[in-house]
């Protein structure tokens, strides 16, 4: 795989030579800093740190989806603990997994709305082709006609703007949760 040439990329972000894979760094006081202060769940269970969601967000799709990304967190040498790892990485693996739960949902939803604005669309579209001959006739049947004609093309239009443009959003935000919930996890001690 040919690595991106831009200099300035890769000061920002360092290549792991034993993985070849990019390192998304960040430091940390405590372990407790990755997840949420207000949640009191255990790690496995834990919401991610709003801010630390949203730096690993951003970082993963700066980086593009053809190379390999890991996780690097530095603590202090007095602090760190193999089991409380061992137990930070289920978190985090855990709240992706569940952001990709949620994310199916919504997915499922909108495509389900999708097929719901199709077919009151092409039925709406329908009934107006059925009732504009006979209503030519009568100047109130026509503009009820036409307004059913350009109602079709509205439900119709709704569908595709949700279809490739919603989707397309959701689809991005789900690939970036997978490649974390994926991504190597290694904790390092700060120098």
């Amino acid at each position: 795989m040919k690595r991106p040439t831009d200099r300035f990329f890769n000061t920002i972000y360092a290549i792991d030579p034993a993985t070849n894979a990019y390192m998304i760094e960040a430091a940390l006081d405590d372990y407790g800093d990755i997840f949420n202060e207000w949640d009191p769940a255990p790690f496995k269970r834990r919401e991610l740190d709003p801010d630390l969601q949203i730096y690993l967000e951003g970082s993963s799709d700066e980086i593009s989806f053809r190379y390999p990304v890991e996780l690097i967190f530095t603590l202090p040498a007095e602090k760190r603990c193999e089991a409380t790892e061992q137990e930070v990485r289920v978190g985090l693996r855990n709240s992706f997994t569940f952001k990709l739960y949620v994310l199916r949902k919504e997915i499922r939803t909108i495509n389900l709305l999708t097929l719901r604005y199709v077919l009151m669309g092409l039925g709406t579209l329908w009934a107006a082709r059925l009732i504009s001959v006979p209503a030519e006739a009568y100047a109130i049947t026509s503009v009820l006609t036409e307004g059913l004609f350009i109602g079709g093309w509205v439900f119709l239009w709704e569908a595709v703007s949700l279809f490739f443009f919603s989707n397309r959003d959701i689809y991005q935000r789900y690939r970036t949760y997978t490649r974390l919930r994926d991504a190597l996890v290694i904790f390092q001690e700060s120098a």
